[in-house]
Formats: structure tokens, sequence, C-alpha cells
């Protein structure tokens, strides 16, 4: 009777332990979050998440060599009522350099996809939270929030996500490191019979693990510490982590394009949440091998190399001033919505194997960099390239995977605005399969 007994309490234990990590799982699947273990943590966590705020990928500019070594945030072009538009006259009297503006971000999880077909058209596929919970690998579904200056006096959530350092660390090229799950590293199939072999074969797919196509950082909040309504500071009305702080949040500013209507906008999906990173036919940089060896996802977004002040007319009739993104791709002209000019990029590597590149031929120029694009790339200053460095002497690239490359020269000499939109020079070259972590130099001439 005791051994049944002992048995029974056996059996009970053992299936409450499953219960428990079933429901793990599946709030996991569902993006909540839950202070309950994951499969990942408890076996075997290969991958490393890490978020970057920069076009560079490796040694980005210092803050004080932004806007050619001025330091100062790029000003959008003024109306001066000539007829060729431009922003209302702003209230920049008092407008930090870019090293002293406090920035605060609060991003509310990371997210990735294999499910290429259904991700097509800036993902107005995804209709409801059932094809969301089927689209997404939900990889790292727990909030966090990054200062880089302390906007309280008590235990924020930026004290508690130790947000200064990581904020330091997503904006100086090493990376925020983001709690995450690994993703499924299974060879695609089992779950997407609507995808073709030919369609796979298109765009890179991999037999010997899963190719992922997008990723996503959902934020919830970006508040940038300059703001001004008819030339007061707002002090009163931006609330940051449920606390009041100098500024505005320029994420609803971001969400739409400049011009895009109150219909139009019903229709599409917000480019602030997720700022989207889809996966091009001629890139192939986010597979997940199959196997034990230890990886690095690296996700990164053009915020402080493209800091600009704009302005725009409220329905009171007064002129609200904010510290935004420059106008890369769509040129604001004092409208509410500012949106479209934020990029992304994800790229998956492996440190066991990859190669270091050290590029000789930069002649420190503040406004030219070194880009690295896949050989078969070609749309330079449209998207941001899988590695890039500032062009300067002592120029590397930390990791490079295997494979063959493009080393380009840009320029940011044409609009001035943080972003390189000249080209001036390429070459071709190769990273071999072995030895692993191996050190190559390329030469490329660049201002």
């Amino acid at each position: 009777m005791r051994f049944d007994l002992l048995q029974v309490i056996r059996y009970f234990f053992l299936s409450v332990f499953l219960v428990l990590l079933s429901d793990c799982k599946t709030k996991i699947d569902l993006g909540k979050e839950t202070s309950l273990p994951v499969l990942s943590t408890l076996f075997n966590n290969r991958m490393l998440l890490l978020l970057k705020g920069t076009y560079s990928t490796d040694s980005p500019l210092d803050w004080a060599e932004l806007n050619g070594g001025l330091g100062t945030i790029y000003l959008d072009k003024q109306d001066i009522g000539d007829g060729t538009g431009g922003d209302p006259a702003m209230s920049t009297n008092d407008l930090p350099l870019a090293k002293d503006l406090p920035i605060f971000l609060d991003i509310g999880e990371v997210r990735i996809s294999s499910k290429y077909t259904k991700g097509l058209n800036d993902l107005t596929q995804i209709k409801d939270a059932l094809d969301s919970r089927k689209f997404w690998s939900f990889i790292a579904p727990n909030r966090q929030v990054f200062c880089t200056v302390p906007y309280s006096f008590d235990d924020d959530t930026c004290k508690q996500n130790n947000g200064v350092q990581k904020a330091y660390d997503f904006f100086n090229g090493i990376g925020a490191q983001y709690p995450s799950n690994d993703p499924s590293a299974e060879t695609w199939g089992y779950d997407n019979s609507a995808e073709t072999i030919a369609t796979l074969s298109a765009v890179g797919k991999s037999f010997l693990g899963r190719q992922y196509y997008y990723s996503g950082i959902y934020f919830r909040s970006i508040v940038t510490g300059y703001a001004k309504d008819a030339g007061v500071p707002i002090l009163t009305s931006t609330r940051f982590d449920n606390r009041l702080v100098y500024g505005l949040n320029i994420v609803p500013r971001n969400n739409y394009l400049p011009g895009t209507s109150a219909v139009a906008k019903t229709q599409i999906v917000p480019k602030m949440f997720p700022v989207l990173y889809s996966q091009q036919p001629t890139q192939a940089d986010m597979e997940v091998r199959d196997g034990f060896d230890p990886y690095i996802l690296e996700i990164r977004t053009n915020i402080k190399e493209n800091l600009m002040v704009h302005s725009y007319t409220t329905s009171r009739s007064t002129t609200v001033t904010y510290v935004g993104y420059s106008d890369v791709f769509n040129d604001h002209n004092g409208e509410g919505d500012a949106g479209g000019n934020l990029l992304s990029r994800a790229r998956i590597i492996y440190p066991e194997t990859a190669s270091s590149l050290v590029i000789t031929g930069g002649g420190g120029s503040l406004r030219h960099v070194f880009a690295i694009f896949r050989n078969t790339e070609g749309n330079y200053t449209t998207t941001l390239p899988l590695a890039a460095t500032p062009s300067k002497p002592t120029a590397k690239i930390k990791y490079l995977n295997p494979g063959s490359y493009k080393l380009v020269c840009l320029g940011d000499v044409s609009k001035i605005d943080g972003f390189p939109d000249t080209f001036v020079a390429e070459t071709e070259f190769s990273i071999p399969e072995y030895p692993f972590r191996s050190t190559y130099t390329v030469n490329l001439t660049c201002p």
C-alpha cells in the first residue's frame, strides 16, 4: 500500500510539472510575460539577442562626432515663405547637443518570423490575433526600458532593467542584451504547407536549419528630451514609465508617412509597432542552424545618427517643436506624421566560426562609412547594410560569417541628414569557410 501511495505522489507531481511547462510555453507563444521558466532557459539557451540603435554595427560615431564632428542635432528645413515648403518656424534657442539629449526607450517585445509569404506587403495579411500567433515566433516577450539618463528617484523600470547601461550599449555598437528564448531550428515544412519549394529556394531557404525572414521591434514609447509647444517646454503632458518627463513621445509621430489620411491609417500596420525588417531575396542572414553552437541575433535600427528637429502645427494652431528622425526617404513639411524613415536590419552571427575584417583606405571623414552588403545586393542607399563602420584608418568589422560580400564606400553628402545617400566606390571580397575565427584585410579608398 505504501508503494502504491508513493507511485501516486510521483505521478501527481510529474503531472503538475508537465502542466506548468505546457502553460509556460503557451504564454510565451502568446507573447505574454511569465515568471515561469521556459524550456530554453531550463536546458539549452543558444541565442544571445542584441539590439542596436545605430546605422553602424561596429564602432559607430561618438555623439560628439555626429553631423560632421559638430555634435549637433540636424534641423529639418523650415518654411520661409518661398513656396518650397518646410516645417513651421521652430523653437530651438536652447537645443542641446546630441550627447546631452535625454532619450527614453520602452520596448514591449521583439519577434521574428519564418513565414515568408504571409509577411509580404508589410504585414498587411496579418488580420487578427490568431494570424499574429501563427506568424510570429515570440522570442523576446518581456518588456525592457532603456534610458540615457535617470528620470526618477524611485525604483523605476529603467533601474530594474539596468537600463542606463543598456542604453549606453544600445548606442555605442556593443548592443543591448535583451532577454530571449531560442527560436526553432527545425527545417521548414512541418507547419508551412502553403510555402512552395520554389518560393523558399528563391529567398534562400536552408535545408539544414530554419531561415527567418522578418524581425520586429515593438516600441511602446520613445521620448526624446526636447520638445516645446508655442515656445514653452512640454513639462506636464508627457509620461514615460508612468512618470512625467520633459519631452515628447515620438512613436505616434512616426507610425505613418507624412500626409497619410485617417482612412488609409486603418489599412496600414503602424511603422513603429513593429519597426519591421523584411529580408530581401538577395539576403539570407537569419538562418538558425540545427545543432548546439551558440549564436547572436543582432537587430539594429538607425536612430543615433539620424536625430533631427521637426515641427508641426497642432489643432490649437500652436507649433510643436521636437526631436525625431531625419526625413531620409519621406520629406516632412509640417505634418503631424513624420514616419517612414526608420529602417531595421537583422542578422545571425555564429561567433565560433565567424571571422573579422580589417579595412584599410579610410580617410577619416565623419560623413562617410564603409558598408558591407551581400554580393547580390544593389540597393545601397535605401536599406541598412549587413554591417558598417565609419570610414576611419582603423576600421574593423568584428564578425562576418563565411560568404561573398561587397565592401562599399558611401557618403552623406547630398541631403546632409546623417544617412549615407551617395555611392563612392566598391570592391568585392569573400570570407572562406575555413579556417575559423580568422582576420582578413580588404582595401578600399574612402574619404
